[in-house]
């Protein structure tokens, strides 16, 4: 698949250790480049629960447009998927933990 970013902060994240690491600390932020190098290599969205370790799910209600990788225990990376032509592309949406704010 092809990768798109919502915002510069999540690009520069992928592209920046420092920057990734200072948002979210070591562990979440090796987790976030396995994860969009992992969304780079899968040729469809179903092979991704393959990668049981990321967790896919795609998720409900209101975001039911949209999937999800985890990336530690209280983090999980949000995305859409689209398809253009004949490529599929990714869209990194949010490194979200407010799904277990209750």
């Amino acid at each position: 698949m092809y990768i798109e970013f919502r915002t510069g902060r999540l690009e520069r994240c992928y592209l920046r250790r420092r920057e990734r690491e200072a948002a979210w600390g070591r562990a979440v932020a090796r987790k976030y480049i396995q994860a969009v190098n992992l969304l780079k290599r899968v040729k469809r969205v179903p092979d991704l629960a393959k990668f049981r370790s990321f967790n896919y799910h795609q998720l409900k209600a209101d975001r039911k447009a949209q999937h999800s990788l985890d990336l530690g225990d209280r983090e999980r990376l949000i995305f859409t998927v689209r398809k253009e032509r004949d490529s599929m592309i990714a869209h990194i949406e949010e490194v979200s933990t407010t799904h277990y704010d209750h």
